[in-house]
């Protein structure tokens, strides 16, 4: 049976994911009222697709694609469908807005159960607008409720499941608020990081404090942090991160739930992260 997907959140990776899942029954909570097409380009082909807009239908899984800071809001907007929909999975950078969504659908009559998810596919969206599948990767989905275990759940086509998808969120963050906001303070491409002294020095400082505090954490314990910092910043050296983009279109950014995230759980734990917080002011003073 065709499974029925709602997206909320129609950028690059809300885009990626409405393209691998086009030939589902598929809805997309737009802000236009026109319900334009989606439009992506996967190497040389440009592929154009549509997706119904989604008023309320019952849906099995009603997947957020937003911003971290804009997931709450965009639940709270459309309170009275989600009775009609089954499952909920939030897919998106930082932590922090999993446990806000939790929190308040707790509150809430006939809630969907709540799924996170962390990807390593790559997409971005082009200065003309155009969204380009930039890297295949993996999508990974676990309940957010370690109590609450499902194993008999469909997953959205391509979506593997994980009993550990905090520990996967928590490996992410990790190489997250290094290349992040390091990428924004420079203005630069991820791989630049690596080729200027100056920058290379500040990564190294930064990949050092976000290891110490993990291992102090007790958090992804068999993960190399900078190891795998340094490999990812080398293997998308031409990419600009999500931050950079955010902040070059004068967009908010999600900076306050990767480094946010981690100041606040480092504040808990009475432990200082001053490279992490220096990168953190300078980058939100003006926001």
């Amino acid at each position: 049976m065709t499974q029925t997907i709602g997206i909320i959140g129609t950028g690059a990776l809300g885009t990626l994911m409405a393209w691998h899942w086009r030939q589902t029954d598929l809805y997309a909570a737009r802000r236009s009222s026109d319900n334009p097409p989606f439009v992506i380009l996967t190497g040389d082909d440009l592929h154009e697709f549509q997706a119904m807009p989604w008023q309320g239908e019952p849906l099995d899984w009603l997947v957020v694609c937003t911003k971290a800071s804009d997931a709450l809001k965009a639940l709270q907007q459309r309170q009275a469908w989600l009775g009609r929909v089954d499952h909920l999975l939030l897919l998106q950078n930082g932590m922090g807005q999993q446990q806000q969504v939790a929190d308040w659908l707790a509150r809430q009559p006939l809630a969907p159960t709540l799924w996170a998810a962390v990807s390593t596919e790559g997409a971005y969206r082009t200065e003309t607008g155009q969204v380009v599948y930039a890297g295949k990767g993996h999508t990974h989905a676990g309940r957010w409720s370690e109590s609450d275990i499902e194993t008999t759940v469909a997953l959205p086509p391509g979506v593997l499941p994980a009993a550990d998808i905090r520990e996967r969120m928590l490996a992410k963050l990790a190489i997250n608020a290094i290349i992040n906001p390091l990428t924004g303070y420079y203005r630069c491409h991820n791989g630049e990081l690596l080729t200027e002294p100056d920058r290379r020095r500040h990564f190294e400082r930064l990949s050092e404090e976000v290891a110490d505090f993990y291992r102090l954490q007790g958090w992804c314990s068999q993960l190399d942090i900078r190891q795998q910092a340094l490999s990812v910043a080398e293997a998308t050296a031409r990419n600009k991160s999500s931050t950079l983009q955010d902040i070059l279109a004068g967009r908010p950014n999600e900076l306050p739930y990767i480094c946010g995230y981690l100041l606040a759980e480092a504040a808990r734990n009475r432990h200082d992260l001053p490279v992490t917080q220096d990168l953190y002011q300078q980058l939100t003073s003006g926001a």
